[in-house]
């Protein structure tokens, strides 16, 4: 994991229960992190592993971001089947859902599995929705 990279961290203090941030400086011990939102600054320490031979080092709470879709490929429904993303965890699932449903895009795919999310208001599925 690189300076720059893009991860998600977890936050048991605050109203987000994942932060997105970039990874600002990495050493074997430690992760320093900045909040792409927020700008506010985080650390991480690294997680024992049984062999200090480990190819990636793993650190406290902090999952691989997925790259951006852009606007087309968001066009072509290219997030509609999470199977396809590349890195397929807690905090990219609630991601996706909730960038999908920004757009008004309740129903999202998961494989086999359908993942639909109430909107809170009326829509056309049954009937015609008539305005007040």
């Amino acid at each position: 994991m690189e300076s720059g990279a893009r991860v998600w961290i977890s936050e048991a203090d605050g109203d987000d229960a994942w932060i997105f941030c970039e990874v600002t400086s990495r050493s074997n011990e430690e992760l320093k992190l900045q909040s792409v939102l927020t700008k506010k600054s985080f650390t991480r320490k690294r997680v024992p592993s049984a062999t200090d031979e480990a190819v990636e080092l793993k650190y406290e709470g902090v999952e691989l971001a997925n790259t951006p879709l852009s606007d087309h490929e968001k066009a072509e429904g290219h997030d509609n089947d999470m199977i396809t993303l590349p890195h397929l965890h807690e905090p990219a699932i609630l991601h996706a859902i909730g960038e999908r449903f920004d757009r008004g895009e309740i129903y999202t795919w998961t494989g086999p599995v359908l993942i639909a999310v109430n909107p809170f208001q009326r829509l056309p599925l049954y009937t015609t929705v008539s305005k007040v």
